[in-house]
């Protein structure tokens, strides 16, 4: 028998230090998609976009039964939609530029292990076995008018549901032009969006997840940031033996890295959710070309505590 010492969700890697005068903002949290979401305004009304992410959440959550992605899981297919195809579509994309660690299907692993309930469960080995069945990119089907999972995949959009969100707040953004700029935080994956008075940059802290204090300082523009970590969500068992949220495809267990945290900045916010899984579960065999990368930029930290920074990103670390 298992005896659950705790399970953790920790608070973000990312602390926003938002130097918008409050005079000038309209702030609003709100829950979704598991998560405290925070936004912040100038210009332009908050419940536009909370009633945004609450109908996507409505659509996204795993964790939703009556969601879209549930109903897919139950019945296995389902005709084309705006919102949940699209953000499949976009994955396979992206998992044919980068690759397919960060795999949509892996469903039945994590309602297998169940980590991020009150009630944990570490799988036998033929548990594993049967769910790994069901895992692979290819078991997602596309086709011009429907979506379909094959061999008893199940969809989990815990890697990019978040990211996918905050491109969509931002669509919505540039259509009512009402808001000059704004900050919207999902926990681990945020939208700078718009300029600041006097081009003043956003400023976001990236937490040190050893401990307390913080890594350092991120000053950036407008632009999408997302954080991977297995400090993130984890389970600790009483034998000391702690579990990551982040399963690996191949093997079925809680992922391991030599990275302990991934921050990503780009112009995408499903491409951050992304990248960011994928570089931390890379770990640092490839995060050289990861930093070299045109179109994103990476902040991590290895177990060793050697910091890993795209050049030109303003970063600046903290006093040690």
């Amino acid at each position: 028998m298992i005896c659950w010492k705790k399970v953790f969700f920790v608070v973000p890697l990312l602390l926003t230090a938002c130097t918008l005068p409050a005079e000038q903002l309209q702030r609003q949290t709100v829950w979704v998609m598991d998560t405290a979401c925070t936004v912040a305004l100038c210009g332009g009304e908050t419940e536009k976009v909370t009633d945004l992410l609450d109908s996507l959440s409505a659509e996204l959550d795993n964790y939703a039964n009556t969601s879209t992605v549930s109903l897919l899981n139950r019945k296995g297919t389902m005709k084309k939609d705006d919102v949940l195809y699209p953000l499949a579509a976009q994955t396979q994309e992206l998992q044919a530029q980068y690759g397919t660690s960060v795999d949509l299907t892996i469903g039945a692993l994590t309602t297998l292990w169940n980590i991020s309930t009150d009630n944990p469960h570490i799988p036998s080995e033929k548990e594993l076995e049967l769910a790994l069945k069901t895992v692979s990119p290819e078991n997602l089907v596309l086709t011009a008018d429907h979506i379909t999972l094959q061999n008893g995949a199940q969809l989990d959009l815990g890697a990019v549901a978040k990211g996918y969100a905050l491109d969509k707040v931002q669509q919505l953004l540039d259509e009512t032009g009402e808001t000059t700029y704004a900050t919207i935080s999902m926990t681990s994956s945020i939208l700078f969006y718009g300029e600041k008075p006097e081009e003043e940059p956003f400023l976001v802290e990236v937490r040190n997840p050893n401990g307390d204090g913080i890594l350092g300082t991120i000053r950036t523009k407008s632009c999408f940031l997302s954080t991977s970590g297995g400090y993130e969500r984890y389970f600790t068992a009483d034998d000391g033996t702690q579990y990551s949220h982040i399963l690996s495809a191949k093997t079925g267990m809680p992922a391991q890295s030599d990275l302990t945290t991934v921050t990503v900045l780009c112009d995408s916010g499903l491409e951050s959710d992304f990248l960011s899984t994928l570089i931390w579960l890379e770990g640092t065999e490839n995060i050289e070309t990861h930093l070299k990368a045109p179109s994103y930029q990476v902040v991590a930290q290895g177990e060793d505590g050697t910091l890993y920074v795209s050049e030109g990103l303003d970063f600046t670390p903290a006093e040690t």
